[in-house]
């Protein structure tokens, strides 16, 4: 039964690793893959990679599909922090379990997320693997890079979501995640996946940041690298990394350095920070979405759950009263239209917030940062690097760049709200938690900042993902504690 189980786990990888490259291969039932053969030009590992890239996507009808940075990273770490601030309305039964903090082993969404992620990995970890068919050093530089930096994003997200916190002092023993570092092409590498076991919470981090500290050196000469992940890309998941740790002062550093290179700016207002079909002047990495490949508008995807307007979203994320009243008066990221023909588009929404039109769930307050699903999802952008090195040099009692204040009033300035001439921990806080509101930040920084949800402390149980009960009978791991 065990062997039937591994032969599944290394045909579902396999299948969306070998559909990256860029010919037709005869598949039929055989116990290795012969990669040779796959990976046997640049073209192809380039292929390979550009896979992975759809693959942190989500694209819209994949078997397993699970949206990663397209929407469940998200989702999951906003509806897990829910407290009184929005509400789920939506009829997935999958997502209400989550909202409710009372997750199934077998729900199906956490299983199809894992699956995809570990696919990706697989992806990535043979375009590592087969590094030699490179024969330019520059090519092969720019493509190993970005396939570390997309591993230790995915690593970094993964230990946040299906591990106990960073913060709690047993790093060092709690259990985190496995680790696949090679590429899965035979029974034999699937075997020895199944008995990897997983890895300590710390250890996964350590990984990670070797990870994304490689893909930063090596990524360097490329500068902002277009659309795809650039060494400056590497230098803000770094910074993620290092505030999730409280390594305030690295944290600081790392968004400094982005910040610093001079080659991203702040647009002029909040709003237009999103629902771009091309990267903002302030989009470090964007998702890159089009009609023909995306996430989806009403099926999955951000915009399907965050959205409720003509022909776009099922307004299953329905803010409440409580979000809006974080904002003072004249904030313009707290603003609510109520006012939308029952035909608005996104292109008629000139608020962060509006009652929802065109359709089931309407009449509820949405959020106008995914309105549609053809456009870009921003996945890091500027705002962030300049609120991270404000906490990251607040804590430590650091200027690196700048100071805190000054950062924070250049959030506020755009936000068309007043300087501030003092600071507090919380004005921090606060200013992070309206900038960054739904963007997939609120589980993780609750948790950094030992803040309770609901009636759960910030390490209970409930908090945690569980392992898939599917991936317990092929791996020889532990389900996570309370499941």
């Amino acid at each position: 039964m065990k062997n039937y189980k591994i032969f599944r786990l290394l045909f579902l990888m396999l299948i969306l690793s070998i559909s990256a490259c860029d010919k037709k291969l005869d598949i039929s039932p055989r116990q290795s893959i012969e990669t040779d053969n796959v990976f046997t030009s640049a073209s192809n590992l380039e292929a390979a990679l550009l896979g992975a890239y759809s693959e942190i996507k989500g694209t819209f009808g994949v078997s397993f599909s699970g949206e990663l940075y397209g929407g469940d990273f998200n989702v999951f770490s906003e509806m897990l922090a829910a407290n009184g601030n929005v509400a789920w309305g939506g009829s997935f039964i999958e997502y209400r379990e989550i909202f409710n903090k009372a997750i199934s082993t077998t729900n199906p969404e956490i299983r199809n997320n894992w699956i995809r992620a570990y696919n990706a990995i697989n992806n990535v970890n043979s375009v590592l693997d087969n590094l030699d068919v490179v024969t330019d050093p520059d090519q092969r530089d720019q493509i190993e890079g970005e396939a570390l930096a997309i591993r230790g994003m995915l690593y970094f997200e993964m230990v946040r979501l299906w591990s106990r916190p960073w913060g709690t002092g047993t790093e060092s023993t709690d259990p985190g995640i496995p680790l696949v570092l090679k590429s899965i092409n035979s029974v034999a590498d699937a075997e020895a996946t199944a008995n990897l076991g997983r890895f300590t919470v710390a250890q996964v981090y350590t990984q990670v940041i070797d990870d994304l500290m490689r893909a930063e050196t090596l990524l360097a000469p490329f500068g902002s690298n277009g659309t795809r992940i650039s060494t400056y890309t590497a230098s803000a998941i770094l910074s993620r990394v290092y505030l999730q740790q409280s390594e305030f002062g690295l944290a600081a550093q790392a968004a400094d350095r982005v910040i610093s290179s001079d080659l991203y700016s702040l647009v002029p207002s909040p709003l237009s920070a999103f629902n771009n079909s091309a990267n903002s002047t302030e989009d470090i990495f964007a998702i890159q979405q089009t009609a023909l490949s995306n996430a989806g508008t009403n099926n999955a995807g951000l915009a399907t759950f965050y959205a409720r307007l003509n022909g776009s979203g099922r307004g299953d994320i329905q803010i409440q009263e409580s979000q809006l009243a974080l904002f003072e008066a004249g904030d313009l990221r707290g603003g609510l239209q109520e006012d939308l023909p029952g035909t608005a588009t996104i292109v008629n929404v000139n608020q962060f917030y509006y009652i929802g039109v065109g359709g089931q769930n309407s009449g509820f307050i949405q959020t106008a940062k995914y309105g549609d699903g053809n456009l870009n999802i921003p996945l890091v952008r500027l705002s962030e690097m300049y609120l991270t090195r404000a906490e990251g040099n607040f804590e430590a009692g650091t200027n690196i760049g700048s100071t805190p204040l000054e950062d924070i009033n250049i959030i506020r300035k755009r936000a068309g709200l007043d300087n501030l001439t003092d600071l507090s921990q919380g004005d921090i806080r606060l200013e992070r938690q309206k900038e960054l509101a739904f963007e997939g930040f609120a589980l993780h920084d609750k948790k950094r900042w030992k803040m309770d949800i609901a009636d759960l402390a910030f390490d209970a149980p409930e908090l945690v993902l569980p392992i898939p009960e599917r991936e317990l009978e092929v791996y020889d791991i532990a389900q996570n504690a309370g499941y």
